[in-house]
């Protein structure tokens, strides 16, 4: 019985998604306006040095992904990508450099925050899928007096170690 109501919990979910706007659906050449229309304002919204918009979708704290999106100076897209990927977090996050809003920006809203007021630390975590599409996590790491990024962690994402999705009969 336990299987039966996985698929159809699995069905609805699935004919769900399908009509729900999802970055997904969003393709190149896309406008501005359309994008916003479809998705709602985005978590971050920053106009780069060239003229061109760039546009944040977090999709934490149950997604795991989040989707950057630029537009040119005739307002349609040019990029999109998940920027929660290990290349991107090399390429953009700069610790001593960068602060909370700064990350806020880059990666939108991040899935959990805490504070350690012992280690004089607060920390952002974004869950994601790795390319082998295991379950992960990103932690980013701020000084509490500056609000500078510290570090940056890679580990597993700890919901995936907190839920189960085997039958306990």
């Amino acid at each position: 019985m336990k299987n039966l109501l996985k698929v159809a919990l699995m069905a609805v979910v699935t004919v769900t998604l399908f009509g729900c706007a999802h970055p997904d659906f969003i393709k190149l050449n896309d406008s501005y306006s359309y994008v916003i229309e479809e998705l709602g304002q985005p978590d971050s919204v920053t106009k780069l040095p060239d003229g061109k918009t760039r546009i944040v979708y977090s999709m934490q704290p149950m997604g795991q992904a989040c989707y950057v999106m630029i537009f040119d100076t005739n307002g349609k897209l040019v990029f999109k990508d998940n920027i929660l990927q290990e290349k991107y977090y090399r390429e953009l996050v700069k610790p001593g450099k960068q602060t909370s809003q700064d990350i806020l920006v880059l990666f939108g809203k991040p899935c959990e925050t805490w504070t350690y007021d012992n280690l004089g630390e607060h920390t952002f975590m974004y869950r994601y899928l790795d390319s082998v599409m295991y379950p992960m996590a990103f932690w980013v790491d701020f000084d509490n007096k500056t609000d500078k990024v510290l570090r940056y962690v890679i580990s597993i994402d700890p919901w995936s170690q907190r839920d189960s999705d085997t039958d306990r009969d």
